[in-house]
């Protein structure tokens, strides 16, 4: 109560603080050949400052031609190029200035060009620019072969690395974003853009850091910045259909088949896909995959190991562990069938700008397994067998919308409805033993899983803007209902035998039929009000409020019995309330841009449970401080630093004080005492980039110490081998890393090389037995990734990466685990007479410092071959690992323990398949 009455004290009063410092220009800009010329055409605004111009501000004019920005006092020059016209340099101020204020419309002229017999005409235009902080790229000057994506077009850009996956990176940090004219292209999927997208309809490519929608209204920097690539279309590109139909077939039963259609007709986009395979492609794009790791951790464990696979080799996603455990996600285990596809419609009109899409993805994954664990702790030591089969089934559907409405010039509201539905079936059969060192038997059994889940999650979020009569001041209020419901139904089926207990040899069997239900609603509400306080200053305070009610229902029923187990049961009501007041401070100078937040956190969270006697309360006050800067060397160079503190509750599974006893050897519980989460967080970002050579540099630091991190503690019972599992606070976990990189090119023709280096250290505090252990690992990654051409017939792509694994405990039987993983590949593409193509693609995984028997190298070699048939029709042939040597077996080092693994792997296999691409655009005259 008192964090919203001071909120609305400060409110109150700086409302009747002077006025003064921004201003909201705009105008209209006329092209008199074309009325739709001067649409989605990028400008940008330079400040006037002695004898020099200093970029401020860059974008895109909207459908009608028309620019927006929000600027501080001064003078100012707009430059515009568009092609057919004449260069538009229009000099004018802000509010008060040498300058008259920018017109309300300005009329380009037509650039009259004199044919002449025998004069060449010469593009001077550079092949790569800074405008601003966008890096852009001229794609006529990056040569491609006919009938080739954007896929291919990106490879050739200087900065600009491009994965097998469909997975961009740029600058050093994964592009999440695909724009077309400044228009999302099927929601969030690079990867549907790069692969779909003619590269002959691309003029200019564009890397920018988009800013979030409240940053971009407020102008206040609030470090939400997502890597994005706009793509900005030929004139002749604007209206038209496009797309691709494909369809293969192999042998051991592998298919492989899709299509892919878009339209565009100027402001209108509709796209429509559908594709399935049996050879381990996913179907998820990086951007779900990486906002599922982020934000919904139990959705995220249920992604079939081909995502998880794809997942891992991201650039720029780092998922810790040592290399060989790495190594298995990097190889999907298992055979997966995918079948995905979906539905996009974007379109802007007048004063309306409307976006949504449809999505869904199906797979099917089956596997055979063998693992062999040994457990070394400090005070026992023994190994744990197991086999089986596994089989998951999986369907995601997404909708996605956004209806962006100004309603004048100085209001306008934005509503983002979003629905994800999930449902799962899994199967499980598992025969396990476990050893000690001298073979005696400690107990063995089976165990058979079968579970059906359903996640439903569905939310709406409401952003209405308002931009007072005085420039600078505004007020943002964002609202977001959320309504979250977890379905399901589990079966469990064990036998085990323990032979080593004090009574002697005793059989436990398990019939469970366990039902959990949860629900969650939650709204939250979000005001900023933001002001100017100088020239170069601004202040914004803003308080935030949440409020959620979950119920967790879990009812286990005994089939032994015909009854509930009331120890395992549990109906837990919780209720949620949090605020967070926040103050900011915000200057603009001109090198400098810096963001302070001073933060205040309450948060009250009760549980009480029906039919237990224990409750949750976490009640506690935190400062939430965050600090943003951003340091302009020149228009080539920028430092951004980042730090914030954080406090989070733990997850509402680890507070749940309700035993899991669905596996017999694995027991797991809930513990209401946990404290909350505290984390503090710095990042460093350095980026260099040369126009004139296309060379770049790019450095990246992290550092996250925790004042308290939940972990696992693990107790093993000697005589049984049964795992007890309770999550527990620790205090002084760690880890630091460091990313070097640099790009630069080799020949004019696209040929370019990504080098990259990646050193981190974690350290951690584990728990055996009550024994509290400290793991200190330390990693370092070197990589490599090059493009090269030998003129337009042949292409080479090879990378290399290496990781370098140490990792120390303080168990005294323990020694330090070091191991190197290597990944490395060549591919290349040979243009053969007769509109052929031969390709070649070799990758290998090499495991280097384990054990005899366990450093393997496993090569996948494949060949293709593709012929044109025609303008539109090509036939391939496809070998995939020629030498059958792909193998799922793999050893895994981890807290206390070394486990191998066996599993099924996509091996050889033939395939022959047709692809028909179809392209029409209607001509614009000019």
């Amino acid at each position: 109560m008192n964090a919203r009455i001071t909120f609305i004290t400060l409110l109150f009063t700086v409302c009747f603080i002077p006025l003064y410092g921004q201003q909201a220009i705009q105008t209209k800009i006329i092209t008199p050949k074309q009325p739709t010329s001067a649409s989605f055409q990028p400008f940008r605004i330079s400040r006037i400052q002695d004898t020099l111009l200093v970029p401020i501000a860059q974008g895109f004019t909207d459908s009608t031609g028309r620019l927006h920005a929000t600027l501080q006092n001064g003078d100012y020059v707009l430059a515009m190029s568009i092609a057919g016209y004449k260069p538009l340099l229009q000099r004018f101020s802000s509010n008060t200035g040498k300058y008259p204020a920018l017109p309300p419309t300005m009329e380009l002229d037509i650039d009259k060009v004199v044919q002449l017999n025998g004069v060449t005409i010469v593009d001077n235009t550079p092949p790569v620019s800074m405008k601003g902080d966008t890096v852009e790229y001229n794609a006529n000057k990056f040569k491609t072969r006919e009938n080739a994506v954007v896929d291919e077009l990106l490879r050739k850009l200087p900065g600009v690395q491009v994965e097998k996956d469909g997975t961009i990176k740029a600058q050093g940090e994964t592009v999440q974003r695909i724009l077309v004219d400044g228009k999302e292209f099927f929601g969030n999927d690079p990867a549907i853009a790069s692969r779909n997208l003619p590269a002959n309809m691309i003029d200019k490519v564009q890397v920018l850091d988009k800013q979030s929608d409240m940053a971009e209204f407020t102008g206040v920097n609030d470090g939400q910045q997502v890597k994005t690539i706009n793509l900005v279309t030929k004139k002749n590109s604007k209206r038209g259909i496009f797309g691709n139909v494909h369809g293969g077939i192999g042998t051991n039963e592998r298919y492989d088949a899709g299509i892919n259609a878009n339209s565009l007709l100027d402001d209108m986009q509709l796209s429509l896909l559908l594709k399935g395979n049996n050879v381990n492609k996913s179907g998820f794009s990086a951007a779900e995959l990486i906002r599922l790791a982020g934000t919904n951790p139990t959705m995220f464990r249920n992604l079939p190991p081909a995502a998880i696979s794809e997942l891992m080799r991201m650039k720029g996603v780092r998922i810790e562990g040592d290399p060989s455990e790495l190594a298995e996600m990097a190889r999907p285990i298992g055979l997966t069938d995918t079948k995905y596809g979906g539905a996009n419609f974007n379109n802007d009109w007048t004063n309306l700008k409307w976006r949504s899409s449809y999505f869904f993805n199906t797979s099917n994954t089956t596997n055979q397994y063998s693992n062999d664990k040994l457990f070394q702790l400090v005070d026992t030591s023994y190994r744990y067998l197991q086999n089986g089969s596994t089989q998951q089934q999986q369907t995601n559907q997404r909708v996605d919308a956004s209806a962006d409405w100004k309603i004048n010039q100085r209001n306008s509201i934005k509503v983002s409805p979003h629905i994800d539905l999930t449902t799962s079936e899994n199967h499980l059969t598992r025969n396990f033993q476990s050893l000690s060192l001298n073979k005696a038997i400690l107990n063995d059994g089976q165990l058979a899983n079968h579970t059906k889940a359903r996640h439903t999650l569905g939310s709406a979020e409401i952003l209405a803007r308002h931009r007072f009569a005085t420039p600078g001041y505004s007020l943002l209020l964002q609202v977001k209902p959320e309504w979250y419901t977890f379905d399901q139904t589990q079966e469990n089926a064990s036998k085990s035998t323990f032979y080593n207990l004090p009574s002697g040899e005793q059989q436990k069997e398990i019939a469970q039929l366990q039902m959990n239900k949860s629900e969650q609603k939650s709204l939250s509400a979000n005001g900023v009000f933001t002001m100017p306080l100088s020239k170069k200053t601004y202040l914004q305070i803003g308080d935030k409020i949440y409020f959620n009610r979950g119920e967790y229902n879990i009812q286990i029923r005994d089939q032994l019995k015909e009854k509930i187990d009331p120890q395992l049961s549990d109906v837990l009501q919780t209720n949620q309330w949090q605020n967070l007041a926040k103050v900011s401070f915000a200057g603009q100078w001109q090198k400098l841009q810096l963001t302070m937040d001073a933060g205040y956190l309450v948060n009250d969270l009760r549980g009480t449970s029906a039919t237990k006697d224990y409750t949750i309360a976490q009640k506690f006050h935190a400062f939430a401080p965050e600090v943003l800067a951003e340091y302009k060397f020149d228009p080539r160079r920028k430092l951004r630093f980042k730090y914030n503190y954080t406090t989070t509750l733990p997850a509402m599974q680890y507070l749940q004080a309700l035993p899991d006893k669905s596996d017999p050897l694995y027991i797991r519980n809930g513990n209401p005492a946990l404290k909350p989460i505290r984390l503090h967080a710095w990042s460093v970002h350095f980026r260099q980039f040369d126009t004139g050579t296309g060379n770049s540099l790019f450095a990246v630091g992290d550092v996250r110490y925790y004042n308290s991190q939940v972990t696992d503690s693990t107790s093993i019972d000697l005589q049984s081998g049964v795992q007890y599992v309770m999550p527990t606070n620790v205090k002084g976990n760690y880890s630091a890393s460091l990313t070097l990189g640099k790009s630069f090119r080799l020949k004019n023709n696209g040929s370019n090389m990504n080098t990259e280096l990646q050193t981190g250290y974690q350290y951690q505090t584990i728990f055996n037995n009550g024994i509290a252990t400290i793991s200190k690992a330390f990693t370092l990654r070197p990589g490599m990734d090059m493009n090269y051409y030998f003129g337009y017939k042949t292409s080479v792509h090879g990378k290399f990466n290496a990781t370098w694994y140490n990792r120390q405990l303080t168990m005294a039987s323990i020694q330090p685990q070091t191991s190197w993983l290597l990944n490395y590949s060549i591919e290349t593409i040979h243009m053969l007479p007769y509109r052929t193509t031969f390709e070649t693609s070799f990758e290998a995984y090499s495991t280097l410092g384990l054990s005899n028997g366990y450093n393997q190298t496993i090569p996948l070699l494949s060949l293709a071959l593709q012929k044109e048939v025609g303008k539109s029709f090509s036939l391939r042939f496809d070998a995939k690992d020629v030498m059958n040597k792909n193998a799922g077996l793999t050893r895994i080092m981890g807290n206390g323990f070394i486990e191998d693994r066996r599993n099924n792997a996509l091996g050889r296999y033939f395939m022959l398949s047709g692809v028909y691409k179809f392209r029409q655009f209607k001509k614009i005259k000019s």
